[in-house]
């Protein structure tokens, strides 16, 4: 079996909460406390389930460990022994686009690449996550910034530069994911990326050690 880690970094820590499996859910172990800085060496984490808990059906994983999703399949992070779920995400909705409305002005926006991917993503840090991932809950945080993802042509070549100036620009406060998910938040909107290939697969992958991908594009 693989082995895998997921890293919630806060302030002045780093943890290892738990690994993955089938459905994007893992199951933790126990973690090591806080260390001083987030780039510390953890050592491996739990290994990947082979099978989904639920289904039953065989996990599949890329190349770079991301368990590999349908659209609108929810995936995160799972406890085996207490059936406690601490972290969710779910790319619920993709679209890719030519432009879009801007944060400010009227003109509309256009990608620096070959198209704007927008998401439509929601996210749950549970309130018990710090019992687990040890540290208190202020220094705990899973993020959804863009910068959290990567993409993947049909081909499997991963292109973790999907930031841009006017994806940055793209859309209403009110509409986009906030950076972060904190404890005991549930949060829900959109993610703006300026993707080179207008079909493949998404990751949420923000250690660049193994997440999640959905597909995007048809």
């Amino acid at each position: 079996m693989r082995t895998h880690r997921k890293i919630i970094a806060g302030t002045t820590s780093a943890v290892v909460v738990a690994g993955f499996a089938a459905w994007g859910i893992g199951y933790a172990a126990s973690a090591p406390k806080p260390g001083p800085t987030p780039t510390a060496d953890l050592g491996a984490g739990p290994a990947i389930a082979e099978t989904n808990p639920s289904t039953g059906r065989k996990v599949k994983a890329d190349a770079l460990d991301n368990v590999e999703k349908g659209p609108g399949q929810q995936a995160g992070l799972f406890d085996e022994q207490t059936k406690t779920s601490y972290f969710t995400i779910e790319v619920t909705d993709s679209e890719v686009v030519d432009d879009c409305t801007p944060r400010v002005g009227t003109d509309k926006l256009r990608p620096i690449r070959t198209a704007f991917l927008v998401l439509e993503v929601s996210a749950s840090l549970a309130d018990s996550v710090a019992e687990k991932a040890g540290g208190g809950p202020e220094d705990l945080f899973m993020p959804l910034v863009a910068e959290a993802f990567s993409v993947s042509n049909p081909g499997g070549e991963v292109d973790r530069n999907v930031t841009s100036e006017t994806a940055w620009g793209c859309f209403d406060d009110a509409q986009l994911l906030p950076p972060v998910v904190n404890p005991g938040q549930s949060v829900s909107g959109k993610v703006g990326l300026d993707v080179g290939v207008p079909r493949g697969r998404v990751a949420y992958d923000p250690e660049d050690n193994g997440g999640w991908s959905w597909p995007y594009g048809g």
